[in-house]
């Protein structure tokens, strides 16, 4: 997911500043940070944005990542299932598949998705708020002739630091948003709005890292979630409906393409702004975050036990939870606590499966330099990994064109049971892995990625810089801090 930084030098290299007298005034030149003869937060933070910096991958996100896509390519194949009406009448292999996937997969995949978002939001946020206060230091009158800053002046530089990251954060949620729609046109119930919309509403949480009012937020969401999911399993199982008639393609009035696409992303909508309220995504995201500030998922060789415990504990605890639900899929009757206790321990199966992944990942190398060597089924779940939203989108891409575009110019209706349509999953996981090993072994980033990066870097705008304190000594041939009032 790295793709190269932009012109003027290595990515990383520090910010030096130069400075030329005009006119018997001084200014400050941009070294290899541009061109432009006035310093901005973002000419000191340049180096550290996410479309340059190059920090230490750790391999346990991304062969995550790679993997749980198979978990999402599982949970989303039902909707295209249901929705172009092409399911068959289920046996006892699919009745089977059925308590597999609700018990391990069905509402344990995004909440996963979710900790992973999460944790490397938070990793962006932590480096470039790291670089970009040694940017901003650097930057200071006197400091690149050895004086030391200040404490006041190390405030200021990881206040503009910690502002920068928020915006940048902000700044890639509100393409993700657009990116969302965009998907939605085929896909209602695409998760990347979703995300986004965290993320540009967090922002400045996760960037000064408010963990209380973190977990008081997850406690309300989770409250929320419990009492709406037992309200609808009461009305449900009054009703005696079958999951089978809840899972009926509900008519939308659309007969023409732009009306059906309107409809979607018009649903899309509704449902970004109820996920975000009405399910565990939230909680989970914050939970990733504050992973990221511990070394478990960063270098899991040192946590084997605890992730191992973690792991069998937490499959076990969202298994447990999920068998009342799982009766119910499987033709039997909905208990009113059934959804509430499914939903909430997904959280907890998402844990589980996270645990095991990083155990199976691995760690970096022994000096936590570089990214450990990966091979076999790793090295492919780690290039689908960093290559994720190409992936995810592309599998809806792979499934449009078997549900909507093969019937269509072939006339042939395809009627699958649950684990056929599993099977269908399956490939086109498998299908979006060789193109991620393709696009790795060439070192091409994935395209969505690449287009994402480039929207967020080319949509920064500048901010007026604070002049910085004053150092309680005058430094010789220094620059004036006016100089940080001017604005471009």
């Amino acid at each position: 997911m790295r793709s190269p930084g932009p012109p003027g030098g290595e990515a990383g290299a520090p910010f030096i500043p130069r400075v030329e007298r005009i006119g018997g005034s001084e200014r400050i030149l941009r070294g290899r940070c541009g061109s432009l003869p006035i310093p901005t937060v973002e000419d000191m933070s340049l180096t550290t944005s996410f479309t340059a910096f190059r920090g230490p991958r750790f391999p346990a996100p991304d062969v995550s990542r790679g993997l749980m896509l198979l978990f999402i390519a599982l949970a989303n194949t039902p909707f295209w299932v249901v929705t172009t009406r092409s399911s068959a009448p289920g046996d006892a292999v699919d009745t089977a598949w059925l308590w597999v996937r609700t018990l391990l997969v069905d509402h344990r995949a995004y909440p996963l998705f979710a900790m992973l978002f999460g944790f490397g939001l938070a990793t962006m946020i932590n480096r470039r708020i790291a670089s970009g206060t040694q940017a901003c230091l650097q930057s200071l009158p006197g400091v690149d002739a050895g004086r030391e800053p200040t404490p006041q002046e190390v405030a200021w530089a990881r206040e503009q630091a910690t502002l920068d990251a928020r915006r940048l954060v902000r700044r890639r949620g509100l393409w993700m948003i657009l990116f969302g729609a965009a998907h939605a046109v085929l896909f209602s119930g695409d998760i990347i709005g979703t995300y986004g919309l965290v993320a540009v509403v967090f922002a400045g949480w996760l960037s000064r890292k408010h963990w209380k009012r973190a977990t008081a937020v997850s406690a309300v969401v989770t409250a929320l979630v419990i009492t709406t999911m037992y309200t609808m399993g009461s009305f449900v199982a009054a009703q005696g409906l079958s999951a089978a008639a809840g899972g009926q393609p509900q008519a939308t009035g659309a007969t023409t393409p732009l009306s059906q696409a309107v409809a979607s992303v018009t649903s899309w909508g509704g449902n970004t702004v109820l996920t975000v309220l009405l399910s565990m995504v939230l909680p989970s995201m914050f939970l990733g975050a504050r992973l990221a500030d511990t070394d478990l998922i960063a270098h899991p060789e040192r946590h084997r036990r605890l992730l191992a415990a973690v792991g069998l504990i937490g499959l076990g605890v969202g298994a447990a939870g999920g068998v009342g639900y799982a009766i119910w899929s499987t033709g039997g009757h909905l208990a009113a606590w059934a959804a509430p206790l499914h939903e909430v321990t997904g959280l907890a199966g998402a844990c589980g499966w996270l645990a095991l992944l990083a155990l199976y990942a691995g760690g970096p190398t022994s000096d936590g330099t570089a990214r450990r060597e990966l091979t076999g089924p790793r090295r492919m779940a780690s290039a689908v990994g960093r290559r994720s939203m190409t992936a995810y989108l592309t599998q809806t891409l792979l499934l449009a064109a078997v549900f909507l575009i093969v019937p269509a110019l072939t006339g042939i209706e395809l009627h699958l049971g649950e684990a056929r349509a599993a099977g269908m999953a399956l490939v086109v996981w498998l299908v979006t892995v060789g193109l991620c090993v393709a696009l790795d072994r060439g070192g091409h980033a994935g395209p969505f990625e690449t287009l994402l990066r480039t929207a967020v870097a080319r949509s920064e705008r500048r901010r007026r810089l604070p002049a910085p304190p004053s150092p309680a000594a005058p430094v010789e041939h220094g620059v004036s801090p006016d100089v940080y009032e001017l604005v471009r």
